[in-house]
């Protein structure tokens, strides 16, 4: 899949088992979350009441990756490289504190997965920017956030800001604490997209939610 992502990261949702509520199954909020218009999907399978199993993790991360075909649209792997390369993901996301970003994208590109990478504040996503191998960066938190136990701090709107103002840029997806109260606060700066979890998953008409999204994006 050749992905333009600019376009791919305008609604980047984001879940695992642990994230679906008790009465539902990730497979069909998956599904209807796509079929509303969310425009990638990562497969996050971490914190209290995620699946341990290796093999129940490659059997949701492939019954997943089924549905975004589906759809068309890109398929990240977070934060586990075997698995990414096991399923043939379009994509593997990264933290700054995972395995070297230079590591990673050596161990991954014989197998053509692109690979986006976290930041959390301005020199590192100036580097992230410089890093030929990256193919988009997570930017964020913006806003405080209960759907990661491992967030970094809150680094607000004014990283945007300052990113805004860079001469070397990469496509960027703004995550953490995103809603609709406060969605047009992001949209006010040039991200491709905004990252969701609990703004997709709680929600009780997806969507109505996921098109107001893209409106307020413009996308």
């Amino acid at each position: 899949m050749t992905i333009n992502w600019q376009d791919a990261l305008a609604v980047y949702f984001i879940a695992g088992t642990q994230d679906i509520q008790p009465n539902e199954e990730l497979i069909d909020v998956l599904e209807e979350a796509l079929k509303a218009g969310a425009t990638c999907f990562q497969y996050r399978e971490k914190g209290t009441g995620s699946m341990t199993n290796p093999d129940e993790r490659l059997d949701m991360a492939r019954r997943c990756q089924e549905v975004c075909k589906r759809y068309d649209v890109p398929f990240i792997i977070n934060d586990d490289i075997d698995l990414a390369i096991e399923v043939q993901a379009d994509a593997l996301h990264v933290g700054q504190s995972d395995t070297p970003i230079a590591e990673t994208l050596d161990y991954v590109a014989p197998f053509g997965i692109e690979v986006g990478l976290s930041t959390n504040n301005l020199l590192q996503y100036q580097k992230a920017a410089e890093i030929d191998g990256v193919a988009y960066v997570g930017v964020g938190p913006i806003f405080p956030t209960q759907s990661k136990s491992d967030a970094q701090p809150t680094v607000g709107l004014s990283l945007l800001a300052e990113i805004d103002q860079l001469d070397k840029r990469k496509p960027a997806v703004a995550i953490g604490g995103i809603s609709l109260a406060n969605i047009y606060q992001v949209a006010d700066y040039e991200v491709s997209g905004v990252a969701l979890i609990s703004a997709i998953t709680q929600s009780k008409n997806r969507k109505q939610t996921i098109q107001a999204f893209r409106k307020a994006l413009k996308k």
